[in-house]
């Protein structure tokens, strides 16, 4: 409630400000000069309003340079546009020559069994969780447990 009422407040302010200031201002009616018309008019043809910007057939174009030169021929060849090329190319050579990270795999892992055939089997036989490429169990409390059997 404290919410609508702070809006429906600010709402009435913002609403009725600006008829209390505009109901204090004095009224006054401009005055406008008397217009002396000349008898010395000259005729304007053309205005340079663009100021050397124009517009045509679909293209903008400042002081008429459309970036091509003419040349003889069907096809025109644009004008200082050599450089993109060989910027492309400079570029290309660059990130190419930078030295590459080369990846290698990791190198294999030659696990060589420490334990007898029995003391795989035991273990295997006594713990339902056991795992052979790292000889632990998981009980049923706590990390995984490392086996030891008879066979060591």
């Amino acid at each position: 409630m404290k919410k609508f009422l702070t809006a429906v407040s600010l709402s009435a302010a913002m609403a009725f400000t600006p008829i209390a200031t505009a109901m204090a201002a004095p009224i006054s009616v401009p005055t406008q000069p008397k217009l002396t018309v000349s008898q010395d008019v000259e005729q304007v043809r053309h205005r340079h309003h663009r100021r050397g910007f124009y517009r045509y057939n679909r293209g903008y174009y400042y002081n008429g340079h459309r970036g091509y030169r003419h040349r003889p021929g069907r096809h025109y060849r644009r004008y200082n546009d050599f450089w993109f090329p060989l910027a492309a190319f400079g570029i290309g050579a660059a990130i190419t020559s930078q030295p590459r990270v080369i990846y290698r795999d990791a190198p294999r892992r030659h696990y060589r069994s420490g334990y007898s055939r029995a003391h795989y089997r035991w273990c295997d036989n006594r713990y339902r969780s056991y795992r052979a490429s790292d000889n632990t169990f998981q009980p049923y409390n706590g990390p995984r447990r490392q086996c030891y059997s008879p066979y060591d």
